[in-house]
């Protein structure tokens, strides 16, 4: 049987071929690393600046986690860290020059209500997984970890987006460069200065084949409902070009997040 487009060409490239405006997307493969010049911040705690790129060379300085670094060039020599081979850099602190293992500095930082959140990854035997440190008033971090479905993704801090209750929300949102990639992400609301994940949604397709689609809708959003969450789900498949058979469901329903749990919400 062939297959006949479940969509229309323009729905299918913004399904399968969609990338998101934004800056460069944060990825967890050897080739991505940083570039020369990029500020950065260390994910590490009491990281120890050294003189060559090797775990044996004199230690400049020791720096608390959160410390700001300027990336001067990757060097060749490696070392594992949590799971992940990683490359050194060269960076500059303040008037000083060293060098750190990348899997010290954090992938992306950013900022909830006053609350900084820096991110890294490891790696579980084929599983990565997301970490994520944040840091409190006397200097120490809380840990947690999320498991990644796609290793390119945007980091997005989008407020409240009109929720209750709430200080802010994180969205990992996977980048699918291509039909049967993962293209979801992973929804954190911060609530009393913790984050806590709230729920996995996918996004896949693959064109005139099947697609399946999940999506919160907030109550910013164009049709959200007041201090409410819309779930959306629509998922298809093509049977047959010829008899035009074609088999789609959709679901929805209205969400409420609740003593740390999001709930069905009541009439």
């Amino acid at each position: 049987m062939k297959a006949k487009q479940i969509l229309s060409i323009l729905t299918i490239l913004t399904i399968c071929l969609f990338t998101n405006a934004q800056e460069k997307p944060l990825c967890i493969y050897d080739e991505c690393g940083f570039e020369p010049g990029q500020n950065v911040y260390l994910f590490g705690d009491q990281v120890q600046l050294r003189e060559a790129p090797t775990l044996k060379s004199k230690v400049l300085k020791r720096l608390p986690i959160g410390t700001r670094l300027v990336v001067r060039e990757k060097h060749e020599n490696s070392w594992p860290y949590k799971g992940v081979e990683h490359h050194f850099y060269k960076v500059a602190y303040n008037n000083m020059e060293g060098y750190v293992l990348g899997g010290l500095i954090a992938l992306e930082k950013k900022t909830i209500n006053t609350i900084v959140h820096l991110f890294g990854y490891s790696r579980t035997g084929d599983e990565d997984y997301l970490l994520i440190r944040s840091l409190k008033d006397d200097g120490s971090f809380t840990e947690k970890s999320t498991r990644l479905a796609n290793g390119q993704f945007y980091l997005s801090a989008l407020g409240s987006k009109g929720l209750p209750n709430i200080e802010g929300i994180l969205f990992v949102d996977y980048l699918a460069e291509a039909c049967g990639v993962e293209g979801g992400g992973i929804y954190l609301f911060q609530q009393e200065g913790a984050l806590h994940q709230v729920a996995r949604l996918s996004q896949v397709s693959d064109a005139g084949v099947y697609y399946f689609w999940e999506e919160f809708i907030f109550p910013d959003d164009q049709y959200g409902v007041p201090g409410k969450i819309r779930y959306k789900k629509e998922m298809g498949e093509n049977l047959d070009e010829e008899s035009h058979w074609k088999k789609t469901s959709k679901e929805s329903k209205i969400l409420v997040w609740n003593n740390l749990n999001l709930e069905l919400a009541q009439r």
